[in-house]
């Protein structure tokens, strides 16, 4: 017997917001973009890109899990590492997803009330360009006086001089 059944592999899940899970297990289990892996003591290395799914994980007769949303797993020295944007307990899982649904939908909010500042900003900045418009047809029209700029308009005033 190689003395594999009294060893241990590392598991290591990290998250951007810290440390899931760093602890001894028997062997873990996880679902890679090419399929499910198993992995267990003296694993060849290898890296693998993860799909939406559980990360399975046994401690003696003890069965837990985790969620993990995509990310990386390596496998070298009987560790195996795991990085994914979003991990957590199934437990947790749905509070999380709400959570990041309300915070899509603020920044949406967000998003589209910015829109609505920018569309009223533009919409003041035609009506005074129309302003400006209508005061200078006024002015090229005689109604509010005689440009300086209209010299047929200056010449029937001054007789032609």
């Amino acid at each position: 017997m190689d003395g594999r059944a009294d060893r241990k592999l590392r598991l290591r899940v990290l998250t951007p917001y810290g440390s899931l899970c760093d602890r001894e297990v028997d062997y873990v289990i996880f679902r890679s973009t090419e399929g499910d892996a198993g992995i267990q003591i003296g694993h060849e290395p290898f890296t693998a890109v993860l799909n939406e799914g559980l990360l399975v994980y046994h401690v003696d007769a003890e069965v837990h899990a985790l969620v993990v949303l995509g990310g990386v797993a390596s496998v070298l020295d009987d560790e195996v590492s795991v990085v994914s944007e979003i991990a957590e307990h199934p437990d947790r899982i749905e509070r999380l997803i709400n959570d990041l649904a309300l915070e899509k939908a603020a920044l949406a909010e967000e998003e589209k009330k910015g829109s609505m500042d920018i569309q009223v900003m533009e919409l003041g900045l035609r009506r005074a360009l129309v302003r400006i418009d209508v005061s200078a047809y006024s002015i090229i029209k005689g109604r509010v006086g005689i440009a300086e700029f209209d010299e047929d308009a200056r010449g029937a005033d001054d007789g032609g001089n």
